[in-house]
Order: structure tokens, then sequence, then C-alpha cells
């Protein structure tokens, strides 16, 4: 009973607030007499006979008179209000005596001025239906009210209420009338291209935008099917029918748009739907923007890390090897001075070396080309695994490394990408540690999440570069790079890595006092694996990376008939076409839109 109280009370505070909302909406508080309320207050007291008749409005702390004959200011006190009680419900209040209603004989106006004895009211309401106020009649004497009494005073309380939701339905129109111009002069004026569509895929409207990107006209443009101007390449992947079922609300993506001369172009197409007034769908609305310079640039940027690639890593690795060749002796002794710039040579170019092969690997991590080999593992067997690689270089550094993990806590992770994240870590830690003092590595289960804790004593990371460190090449003082050594990219790698498990890293500090990086990657939910398909890499690494957010053990497949032939798993989420001849004998849930975290949390209620 206790709960079912409070939640009545909950529901009751929740209903006057709506209606104050709405009371408030109508802007009409405190606003001047007018003659069509006045018109009503005068009729309703000569015909009934009433020296006081109002038109009220309860407000929440008072009772505001629109109209008033009978009596002096324009408002009171709430607690003195009939009309607050006679809002309560849609029926009419009629108090023939107030003095023998327990609701009202109590009030000020009852047993001081104005001596109110009696008091019929009929409550007047929005267009919601909020009830926020009254008409009514108020007397110095105790009466009766005839039905024909009633009856005419609910005439008149219509009246009012027509008249409040008239000005409400005009001032509405107004507004909508205001901002379709807006919208209007902003769809026609964008330098963005802009597009209507409707419910057949035909375009409705285009703008001059538009028009220029496709060098047609907008005249020439209204009732040209959208996909006439879509690469056929394109056209499979168009969610229109989508948006206009409701199934979806809105979709982005990337596609050619072709000219009647046969060019095209590269377009950023973000699609939503646009309602009429009764809530139908009306036309879709899409922005395009021209990407074609960005699509050139990232062309550009993928064939010249392919050089680097094939081009830089096999000299650099034949020039260090023979350069280590030369340290070691083979084409005999070195002079000492010849011997250091050797030493130097093979230094740096170790360096370098270890530069392509990090730039490589953050590229193809952030362009989503490198896939997880998940698996179960423990987090004792992560630290082990990176202990093995750390522990020289700590013991070099006179560092203490201090290493805690539940060994019955189980992750679902690439083991080979977790370690590199954490060398990173903790070998950033070693570097900026003093010696004799000690890194802490200690993971723990925190709520649905693996929490991973790197601590060190060093000098610490000032909070204004606390998020900055995680950029390319960025170092907390320009000569860490020449004193500590490395290439900038070790954290950008780990949060690009711990972000394709759907985790988090982020890093603390007080300046002096050290500094403490912390991973959570989620732990697997008790939950039979999914799988994953898609022949686009960073598409379907973006399926898996959302399913593996909300816990779920994740098989990806970039080959249907690979997948038709696993099994172990009890669905398969898909972003694109390639499953259609092929059954791997469970559902296939397609998912669409531009929030691939939400579809993706929808289909795997």
């Amino acid at each position: 009973m206790v709960g079912g109280y409070r939640a009545n009370v909950a529901n009751a505070a929740t209903l006057e607030s709506d209606r104050l909302s709405a009371l408030h909406a109508l802007n009409i508080l405190d606003t001047p007499s007018e003659a069509r309320f006045d018109r009503l207050t005068r009729i309703a007291s000569a015909a009934l006979d009433a020296p006081i008749a109002t038109v009220t409005l309860v407000d929440e702390h008072r009772q505001w008179f629109k109209s008033c004959v009978g009596l002096d200011g324009r408002e009171d006190d709430r607690d003195v209000s009939f009309c607050s009680v006679a809002i309560e419900k849609p029926e009419p209040l009629l108090i023939p005596d107030t003095l023998l209603d327990p609701r009202v004989a109590h009030m000020r106006v009852v047993t001081d001025e104005p001596f109110l004895r009696s008091y019929a009211g009929i409550p007047i309401a929005t267009a919601t239906g909020f009830r926020v106020g009254t008409v009514c009649i108020a007397d110095t004497r105790p009466r009766t009210f005839s039905a024909a009494d009633v009856g005419l005073l609910e005439d008149l309380a219509r009246i009012a209420e027509d008249e409040l939701n008239h000005k409400e339905l005009s001032e509405a129109l107004a507004s909508w009338r205001e901002s379709e111009q807006r919208f209007r002069a902003v769809f026609h004026d964008s330098t963005i291209g802009m597009t209507m569509v409707n419910g057949e895929g035909r375009l409705v409207e285009a703008n001059l935008a538009f028009a220029a990107m496709v060098n047609i006209p907008p005249a020439e443009l209204r009732g040209i099917p959208i996909m006439t101007l879509t690469h056929p390449a394109d056209r499979d992947n168009d969610n229109i029918k989508e948006l206009f079922t409701g199934e979806i609300d809105r979709y982005r993506r990337e596609k050619r748009y072709v000219r009647p001369d046969g060019t095209w172009f590269w377009g950023a197409l973000t699609a939503s739907m646009l309602r009429d007034r009764e809530g139908r769908p009306d036309v879709s609305i899409g922005m395009i923007e021209d990407i074609t310079e960005r699509k050139e640039v990232e062309r550009m940027k993928d064939e010249l890390v392919s050089i680097v690639g094939h081009e830089l890593r096999t000299p650099l690795t034949s020039i260090r090897g023979s350069l280590g060749l030369l340290e070691a002796g083979i084409a005999g002794e070195l002079p000492a001075e010849a011997a250091d710039m050797v030493a130097i040579a093979r230094q740096n170019t170790e360096r370098l070396s270890r530069l392509v092969d990090e730039t490589l690997d953050l590229e193809r991590l952030q362009a989503g080309r490198v896939e997880l080999n998940v698996r179960s593992v423990t987090p004792p067997e992560l630290l082990q695994s990176t202990a093995q690689v750390v522990q020289r270089v700590a013991d070099d550094a006179g560092i203490e490394l201090v290493w805690e993990a539940p060994a019955d806590l189980q992750l679902f992770v690439d083991p080979d990408r977790i370690v590199q994240a954490l060398v990173n870590l903790i070998g950033n830690a070693i570097k900026f540690s003093p010696e004799g003092s000690s890194v802490r590595t200690i993971v723990k289960a925190h709520g649905s999440e693996a929490l991973f804790t790197v601590r060190d004593q060093g000098r610490g990371i000032p909070l204004d570069q606390l998020d900055a460190i995680f950029e390319r090449f960025r170092q907390v003082d320009a000569s860490d790079h020449r004193e500590k050594g490395g290439t900038g990219l070790g954290l950008p790698i780990s949060r690009a890595i711990i972000e394709q498990h759907a985790g988090r890293i982020w890093a603390e500090s007080v300046p002096g006092e050290g500094s403490t990086f912390r991973i959570t990657l989620p732990l697997p939910l008790a939950k039979p694996p999914i799988a994953v398909y898609d022949r686009r890499a960073p598409r379907r690494e973006e399926l898996a990376r959302a399913a593996r957010r909300i816990g779920r053990r994740v098989l990806t497949f970039s080959d249907p008939e690979t997948l038709a032939e696993a099994d172990g798993f009890v669905l398969v989420l898909v972003a694109g076409a390639g499953l259609e001849d092929v059954d791997p004998g469970v559902p296939v849930i397609r998912i669409e839109g531009e929030d691939v975290d939400a579809a993706v949390v929808e289909a795997l209620k």
C-alpha cells in the first residue's frame, strides 16, 4: 500500500506539472481584459442573477481572473479558490451552501469578505484535455441551481473554452507558418545540397546547391526518380522504403551521384523523415555534402600507406640487417669511431622501422581493417604474456613490477592485441618512473566490465594534457622524444585496440604524484555467440564492436560460404547484401540506420 500511495503521489505531481505546462502554453495569463471574455461574465451575472461571475484560470499558487464581475482585483491565493476544487473533476461543481461543504467552509472568502455562500463552476480545458480553469458564478446567499442554470453556465463555459483554444490554435498555426518559411529559406539557400523525396522515391524538390552538384536545373529535377541519379553500384543499399514504413527514422551513407554527362561525385547523404501536421510520413529530407575531395585524399593516403609498407619496410630491414652484421664484425673489427657511427645508424634504422610498423598498424586499426582473433582468456594469462615483454626493461631501469589479477575472471578478447596495449602502457610507466619505484598493474571485475589499472610513481601528467596524450606523436614534454625515445604512437595504438574491443581507456594524474591509466573491457554475458557478416572489413568490425559493447561474444565472417558451413552461433547480423543465396541455418537480422549501436541493441533484445 505504501508503494501504491507513492506511485499515486508521483502520478498526481506529473499530471499537475503537465496541466501547468498546458496552461502556460496558452500565453494568456496576466494579459489585459478582452471583450470576448467580458461578454461571458456579464451574461452569466445577468442571466443567472449572480452578483459575482468570473472566467478563472488556476495557476500553481493563485487563481487569476481573465474576466470578472463583482470582485475587486484580478487574482487571489489558490488556497481560497473554489475553482481549484472545481477543476479536479470534469463535472460541474455545485455548492448550494458553502458553510455546509467541508471542502470550502474553512476558506477565508467564506468566513470573511466577501462571505461567499454559494458557488457553481464549470471546468474549461485546453485542446489537449487539461482542465485549466472555470466559468463560474458565486453569491453571498445560499441558493439552489436548476438544470437550466447549469445548462446555461455550461454553454458559456464551452464558448470560453473555444475562445481559449482558438487563440492557442491560431498561435500554433502562426508558429507553424513561420517555421515552415524558415525551413524553406534554409532549404533553398543552403550551401549544402538538399532534396525532398516522396514515398515513391521521386524528387519533390531540390535546392540550388544540389542542382549544381548534379548539373541539372531545379525545375527539371522535380519528379525524377532519385535512383536515376545514383551510381548503379550504390543503388542496393538505399533505405528510402524503411524511412516511409517507419522501420528507421533516419540514416546516413556515402554514395556516388551520376551527372547527365556520365561523370559522378561522392556525396555523404543524411536522410530523415518530415511528417505532416497529423504525424503521417510526408517527404524524406536529404542533406548531401560533396565529399569527392575527401575520398580522393583517403585514396591517396591508402596508396601512401601501401607504398610505405611495401617500399620502405624491405629496404629498412635490409639496412638494419647489414648494419647489425657490421657491428658483429663480419667485415672485420671496425675502428672505434666507425663502430660508434654504425651503432648510431643501426639504432636510428630500428627506430625508423618501428615508426613505419606502428604507423601502418595504427592506420589499419583506425580504418577497421584489423580483425580481432578473439578467444576466452583470463587476466593472469594476459599479464603473464605482458611480463615476458616488459620485465627485462623494468629490471634494467630498477623498477619493480607488481601484478594483481583474479584467476576466475573470463574475458573474450584478442589476447595478442590486449597484450600489445598493456605493453605500451606499462612500457611508458617504466620509462617515466624513477629508479627504485614500482609500477602496479591491477585487474578486477567492475560491474559488467573488467577494469585494468596501470599505476606508476613518476612525475605525472598535466591535467590539460590527459586527453592530448592519446593523439598521434604527442609527448608531455618536447624533450621526451629525445631523452626517452619512442614514436609517440603507443598510446594512440592502445586506444584504437581498446575501442575496437568496445572498451574505454583514459588517464588520471596528479602532477608530481604519478599517473594512472585505466582500461575497461566488457565482460561476456552468459549467452551463446552471434555471427557478424559483411564483405567490408570496416562495416564488419563496426557491427562486431557494437555487439561487444553489450557483452556478446562475436564471430566475424567475410565469406558467405564459410559462414554457411560454420556453427556455434545463434543468429547472424548483416549490414549489406550477400546472404540472399545462403542459408546459415539461424535467423539473419539486417542492421540498418545511422545509429548502429542502437540498432544492434534492438536486434539482440
